[in-house]
């Protein structure tokens, strides 16, 4: 028997280069939530950033690699069209017609949070879904712009609010704020690292000898990811 999908997470993104901590974040809110099911979903041509020039069929391979161990995370195409720009708004419309019995938990960082008023109709996204928020390190809710704070007065439900898990159960309209804090990780400073090993004359070393090239990389990328980086020589110039 098909398990009833009752409570799906979203995770969105460019994934320019998918990283651990998209991962860590995943399973983490998977896991407090207890939710059904796991979208990851990388975005053929991001709306809001102008440094994705890698294309979608190498970005949505490394997270294939990244996700080879998690057999409760997946990887949706949804977005994979490069012609035209994708927003959350929409995507919510398609994941709440693909799946209309279930609940629908959009993740973000606070980084994204704070300016969430920027976004296409960002400020409407908890009229379709929930929104699931968790800490990234150097980022404060206090940072906010004024009418995200006028939006979380009617919205935010935190992680130690008594109503807490039975707002859990609500199809939408709430935006929840979990207490636990991921690093900020740069994904500008990793195709900077690459960048400058292209320029270097000692190219086609072995995996063990990468770690003086790049140092910030390793800390955030699979192996598998660097590897298969340097094998189709992404991030080669600084078109991102």
């Amino acid at each position: 028997m098909t398990k009833t999908i009752k409570k799906i997470g979203v995770l969105g993104g460019s994934f320019n280069p998918p990283h651990n901590d998209h991962i860590r974040i995943a399973e983490y809110i998977k896991h407090r939530l207890a939710l059904d099911k796991f979208l990851i979903v990388p975005n053929g041509l991001p709306p809001h950033k102008d440094t994705c020039h890698v294309d979608f069929s190498h970005r949505r391979m490394m997270l294939q690699i990244l996700t080879e161990k998690y057999s409760d995370l997946q990887i949706s195409d949804i977005e994979k069209d490069p012609n035209v720009p994708h927003y959350t708004i929409d995507l919510i419309d398609k994941i709440n017609a693909l799946y209309p019995e279930a609940t629908v938990f959009f993740c973000m960082g606070m980084d994204s949070l704070i300016y969430l008023d920027k976004w296409r109709n960002g400020l409407q996204i908890t009229d379709k879904c929930n929104i699931v928020v968790i800490g990234r390190k150097g980022y404060s809710i206090d940072d906010s712009n004024p009418a995200v704070k006028e939006y979380l007065k009617t919205h935010a439900v935190y992680e130690n609010d008594a109503d807490f898990p039975q707002k859990l159960n609500e199809e939408k309209g709430n935006c929840f704020l979990l207490k636990e804090c991921f690093n900020d990780v740069s994904s500008s400073k990793i195709r900077q690292e690459f960048e400058d090993y292209y320029k270097t004359a000692e190219q086609h070393m072995d995996l063990a000898e990468y770690a003086d090239k790049f140092p910030y990389s390793l800390t955030y990328l699979d192996r598998g990811i660097i590897e298969y980086i340097v094998k189709n020589s992404l991030y080669r110039k600084r078109e991102f």
